[in-house]
């Protein structure tokens, strides 16, 4: 394998179209901020993370934490994919508790990892060699309930990249503070539409403005742009009643509602200029997403949604465009809810939330623009799960 992909680099040189200049490289910890979700529901809508309560929304939004009922929570995350690192994978793992009534705490883990990169690594224009590529971020996290609906949250991410095998190239502490808002509100004024809920979020990730990053290695060292990310978001919900015989009488649909939950999310994210003046990766990563998610019974959830994200587009010396970093595309999922506790009398004290996504990935391969190489086309197919105990 390691042959194969040393052969598709030696061509990629021959032939400028297919050098390594031709992909986007976003800035610094791009696998944990750029690529795939923590969460496998938000991404099956769109990646909107922002409004949505639990730990596995923590990473983007550090007040999801309080806005979630449940005293304790315990969720974890795998996803698989990217257009051009196709070995990438992500893991996340998570657990919060409620101290008192209007604060909690959490922990969390989110890593990525490249076994067997495609690509060497570059570092003050010096190239090495790497069997394994990998990015983290360990983060403890308090929020608390400043009036009814409204919560505020604060994160210390501590940051670290091992951009050359196990070795640790940069390092990096970067607070996050956000906010999340939730009422109830009749918005429509109709006997059908139960339960309506309106949703606010805010988050400034890397508030200080600390937007340098020091990547070094041996005796090179280079300056990179540490994303300062802007985020905003509004969410509304409601419940529609419905009845169905096929649910009647069966002990995995006892206790849920007869009606369906309809939610539908929006969020945009901006990064803000404050890294290095020579670097204008502030100017990328630019997005917007949007998500809707349809929960029948309470027990089983679909979902899908739109994300769309800015990158730079390369331009030939005819002034054609040639390849473009922009990623855009539709996302959908599906879960659902296991009553363990009903269904074991007890004896279990959480219920079991399941997420999947499945389908093919939300790509910035822009194959009508451009022709790429086989190895970052073959793999297509986007795979995410999420686990997630509610304890009662």
């Amino acid at each position: 394998m390691k042959q194969l992909l040393f052969l598709v680099l030696i061509v990629s040189i021959s032939f400028p179209a297919f050098s390594q200049t031709s992909y986007y490289y976003p800035p610094g910890y791009f696998g944990l901020f750029n690529n795939q979700s923590t969460s496998a529901r938000a991404q099956g809508m769109g990646f909107t993370t922002l409004t949505k309560s639990g730990i596995e929304n923590s990473f983007y939004n550090p007040a999801a934490i309080g806005s979630s009922k449940a005293p304790v929570q315990a969720y974890a995350n795998y996803a698989n994919g990217h257009s051009y690192r196709p070995d990438s994978r992500y893991y996340f793992v998570g657990g919060a508790f409620k101290l008192k009534e209007k604060i909690s705490v959490g922990l969390s883990y989110f890593s990525y990892q490249n076994p067997d990169p495609v690509w060497t690594t570059i570092i003050a224009e010096q190239t090495f060699q790497t069997d394994f590529f990998a990015q983290r971020a360990i983060s403890v996290l308090a929020a608390y309930e400043i009036v009814d609906g409204l919560q505020v949250g604060l994160s210390a991410n501590m940051m670290q990249e091992n951009a050359i095998n196990e070795e640790k190239t940069n390092a990096d502490f970067v607070p996050s503070l956000g906010l999340q808002y939730e009422k109830s509100m009749d918005l429509f004024k109709s006997e059908k539409l139960q339960n309506q809920r309106l949703y606010g979020a805010f988050s400034f990730y890397n508030f200080l403005f600390q937007g340098e990053t020091n990547q070094m290695y041996q005796d090179a060292r280079d300056f990179g742009y540490l994303p300062i990310i802007l985020r905003l978001g509004g969410g509304y919900s409601f419940q529609l009643p419905l009845k169905s015989g096929l649910t009647a009488g069966k002990a995995y649909f006892d206790g849920g509602p007869q009606a369906v939950d309809l939610r539908l999310d929006l969020q945009f994210q901006d990064y803000l200029p404050g890294g290095p003046e020579t670097i204008t990766d502030h100017e990328y990563s630019t997005a917007f997403g949007v998500g809707a998610e349809a929960w029948f019974f309470d027990r089983i959830a679909v979902r899908m949604g739109y994300f769309t994200e800015k990158g730079p587009t390369g331009i030939d010396d005819d002034g054609d465009i040639w390849v473009t970093g922009n990623r855009a595309g539709f996302s959908w999922g599906y879960g659902t809810l296991i009553p363990a506790n009903q269904l074991t009398d007890g004896k279990m004290p959480f219920d079991i939330e399941v997420n999947f996504v499945t389908g093919k990935k939300i790509t910035s391969l822009n194959e009508k623009i451009y022709s790429h190489p086989g190895i970052f086309a073959d793999d297509t197919f986007q795979f995410a799960f999420g686990l997630n105990l509610l304890w009662k």
